[in-house]
Order: structure tokens, then C-alpha cells, then sequence
């Protein structure tokens, strides 16, 4: 059997870091069954708009969200389909292109109708094509007004796109390949693009496209009427630093934060990998997220070199919506969540959330707390019948395997398990302590420790 099979650890791992986290059930289903079946059953996702896709049942949700222009229900809708998804990792990703091409809504342009759209075109190709992606995106409705391609002109081209093209979505500054030049041609390639103002669609408009021959990253780009973006995402993606820079992002969101300042000089092995599999595939994200879920760096990357994966608000509080039995959609953990640093929709700036230590403050501390208070409080007052039954607080006296499962870890640090026990036998037999308010107790503390933070 040996390394083939899935550990307790390796499904705890895996689903804690790719699918929103684990469940004590899905712990006892995996638990000795071939790990390339459980990453299998996450990456083998099927095509948007395939006969073998099964409809969401939130998908009234955002379409009614997008209707209405709403920002609160469209956070609302992601956040419940993030947990309630028939395809988690699919919706996972979705979540990493959105910080990877973070766009916000800010007043009304882009409005939340945009980001609506936008998030939709990111979850039909999350585990698609990244070169296909990157087309889409570049003429988004949402993206033009973020990144002000709608006002850019042949006599005025504007740079903030091209910019952002190669520094954030493309090619990075490890190494930095493009000069200023190379920005400025860019910045011309993507002229001619509006945003329709009946369809909210991307649309070229000839008289605003910059038609001089262009020269970009050594490559001559000549007029082609509204398809030279196209042309120009190929060119990028052909640098040999892309599909390290896209690896170096995907194993910065999914395992931990590579060390490397130089993707060639200083190489990181896991990055190298999922870059190969990039190059093998023609940009496949399905086949490069799959090498990086099966790789050994992934699997058991070393936790003493810091090698572990500090997981985003909307991953905690999906996942301990899972362990309370709470709708994500419930409008109350929009705001606890928000104080953890993240709101859907409203990234802080072009350059996304932070990654990995950036979560954890003295202020998202006490954030998190909220958060599993506010769990705790709609668990108390929904029907009994939706509840998740918590394990008894005795559990804890005894190493608390039950508690470990039911919040999908593998066990409890010895710290943790120290932690827990003080605080049952500080409050077991007072006044006023039922085992009610012990098990809740117990929640709010596993929920902010590090055991089930980090991964």
C-alpha cells in the first residue's frame, strides 16, 4: 500500500486546502483509499455547459444578484455555493482567479451586475484554459472600467491594463522581462475596447484602436482589428517566466509560500513542477492544479520550513459552516468576515488579498472570533433538525478524536488539546455551565486555533 493510500493527515490536508475543508465524514471515506482518487475526484470536474454537469441549486441566486445590481446578495450567493457546491475545487479556484485577477466593485464602475459577470466567465474556466482566460478577461466588462481600458484611445492609450497584464497576471517581476517600452506598445495593442453600455459586453470600436504595427517582448503585432489582444496574450504567455510566475501564484494560494526571489536562479520544486505541466498542456490549469494536489511537495511539504498553507476568512467560514450546519448565506457572517480582511467582490487593491502570515493580526484575531461566535449564535437559533450534533464535551478529557474529526483535522496538537482542557475543566460544574455552552466553547477555540487555521 504504502504512500498510495490517503492518510487521515492527507485527506484533512487536501480537502482543508482545496475544497473549503474537510468533513468527519469525508475523513472516514477517504481515509486508506488511493490519495490519486481523492485528488481525482476533486480536479475531474466536468465541462461548464457539458451534458455530465449537474445545475447548482443556488443558481437562481445569482442571476437574481446580478438582476438587481446587489452586492450583498451576490456575496451572499458565492459564499453559499462555495459550500454547498457539487464541485468544490472548481469553485476554489474560482476563488484564486479572482484574487489573481483581483477586480472590485467601486460605486458603480464596475458594479456588482459586472462582477457578477465577471466571477462567472472565472468559474467556467477556472480549471479550463489559462490563455483562454486571459482573452476573456482582457475585454471583460468589469476589467475595462477597473483597469480603464474603456477610456483608452489611440491618442490617448492608457497603461493601467498593460501594466497589470504583465506585472500581476502574466509574467511577474521574478525575473522582470518587460520594460517600459514593451508597457507603452501593450497599452496601444489594447485600444478600441469600450464597454457596451446595453449589454455591459466588451465591444471594439475601430475608430479608437491604435493601428500602427506594435512590438512587444521582441515580437512585431500588427494591426488586427479588434483580435490583436489575442496576439498580444500568446506573445506573453510564450515566455519561458509566465508559466513559472502562474505556478509560483497557484502554489503561493493552495500550499505555501515558496521562498524563492527568483523563479530561475532560486527555484522552488513545486513551482517548477506545476510550470511543466503548464508548458506540457498548452496553459491547462485542470492538468497543472492536478500535478500540484498529487506532487510529494504538495503532500507532505515541510511544516518546520513553513511550508504550510495559513487559509483565507471565506475558507474558515465555509468550513465552519460546515461544522455548525449554518447557510454561508446567512447576510450575518458578511460582516464578521469582512473584519477578517476579505469581502468577496471587493479585494483591497489590484494586487488581491494578502497570502499566508498576512491573515493573522492582533485585529483578524479577534475577527475570526466573531466569526465563530456568529456561527455559534445561528446554530443556537435554527431548527434543531439542521444543526450539526457537536461531540459531547467530554470528548475533550479524552484526547478529543471526536472534536479532531468533526472539524475535519486528523487530530489535535498537544497545545491545542491542552488548551481545550483547561477551559472545559475551568468551566465544567459552575453556574450557569451547561453542555451546551462547553461545546460552543469548544467551537470558538478550535475554530481560532492554529491547528484548523493552518494546513
Amino acid at each position: 500500500m504504502g504512500d498510495t493510500i490517503a492518510s487521515r493527515a492527507d485527506v484533512a490536508r487536501l480537502l482543508g486546502r482545496a475544497a473549503f475543508g474537510a468533513t468527519a465524514a469525508q475523513l472516514d471515506e477517504w481515509e486508506g483509499r488511493p490519495y490519486a482518487d481523492l485528488v481525482e475526484s476533486l480536479v475531474a470536474v466536468p465541462t461548464a455547459g457539458s451534458g455530465a454537469r449537474v445545475l447548482q441549486p443556488d443558481d437562481a441566486n445569482r442571476l437574481v444578484a446580478e438582476h438587481g445590481n446587489n452586492l450583498q446578495q451576490g456575496q451572499q450567493f458565492w459564499l453559499g455555493r462555495m459550500k454547498t457546491t457539487l464541485y468544490p475545487l472548481e469553485e476554489r479556484t474560482t476563488l484564486f482567479w479572482h484574487d489573481h485577477f483581483a477586480t472590485a466593485v467601486a460605486g458603480q464602475t464596475p458594479s456588482p451586475k459586472l462582477l457578477l459577470r465577471q466571477n462567472e466567465t472565472m468559474r467556467v474556466n477556472s480549471l479550463g484554459s489559462f490563455r483562454t482566460m486571459c482573452q476573456q478577461l482582457t475585454v471583460d466588462g468589469a476589467m475595462l472600467q477597473w483597469l480603464d481600458g474603456n477610456v483608452s484611445t489611440a491618442t490617448k492609450p492608457n497603461e493601467n491594463y498593460a501594466r497589470e497584464f504583465f506585472e500581476l497576471f502574466t509574467l511577474g517581476t521574478m525575473p522582470q522581462v518587460y520594460t517600459e517600452t514593451d508597457i507603452r506598445q501593450a497599452a496601444r495593442v489594447f485600444t478600441g475596447w469600450i464597454v457596451d453600455a446595453n449589454t455591459l459586453n466588451g465591444r471594439y470600436v475601430t475608430g479608437r484602436h491604435a493601428k500602427d504595427t506594435k512590438v512587444v517582448l521582441g515580437t512585431t503585432i500588427p494591426n488586427l482589428e479588434g483580435e490583436e489582444y489575442k496576439r498580444l496574450v500568446d506573445v506573453a504567455l510564450a515566455q519561458p517566466v509566465a508559466s513559472k510566475f502562474v505556478a509560483y501564484k497557484l502554489v503561493q494560494n493552495f500550499a505555501y509560500a515558496p521562498a524563492t526571489r527568483h523563479l530561475f536562479d532560486d527555484p522552488d520544486p513545486l513551482v517548477d513542477e506545476v510550470a511543466a505541466a503548464f508548458v506540457a498542456t498548452d496553459w491547462n490549469i485542470q492538468s497543472a492544479v492536478r500535478t500540484m494536489l498529487l506532487s510529494d511537495h504538495f503532500r507532505h511539504a515541510d511544516a518546520a520550513a513553513g511550508n504550510q498553507l495559513v487559509r483565507q476568512p471565506a475558507e474558515i467560514v465555509v468550513h465552519g459552516a460546515k461544522a455548525t450546519g449554518v447557510a454561508t448565506s446567512n447576510a450575518s457572517l458578511l460582516a464578521p468576515m469582512g473584519r477578517c480582511g476579505q469581502k468577496l467582490f471587493q479585494p483591497p487593491n489590484v494586487g488581491g488579498w494578502p497570502y499566508g502570515e498576512g491573515w493573522l493580526s492582533t485585529t483578524t484575531a479577534l475577527a475570526r472570533y466573531s466569526v465563530a461566535v456568529t456561527l455559534t449564535n445561528v446554530r443556537n437559533g435554527q431548527n434543531v433538525n439542521l444543526r450539526m450534533v457537536f461531540p459531547p464535551s467530554s470528548d475533550i478529557d479524552s484526547g478529543g478524536a471526536a472534536w479532531a474529526a468533526h472539524m475535519g483535522l486528523d487530530g489535535l496538537t498537544p497545545t491545542t488539546l491542552a488548551a481545550l482542557q483547561s477551559y472545559v475543566t475551568s468551566r465544567r460544574g459552575k453556574p450557569g455551565a451547561t453542555e451546551a455552552e462547553l461545546q460552543n466553547g469548544i467551537f470558538i477555540l478550535l475554530f481560532t486555533s492554529p491547528d484548523w487555521e493552518v494546513m
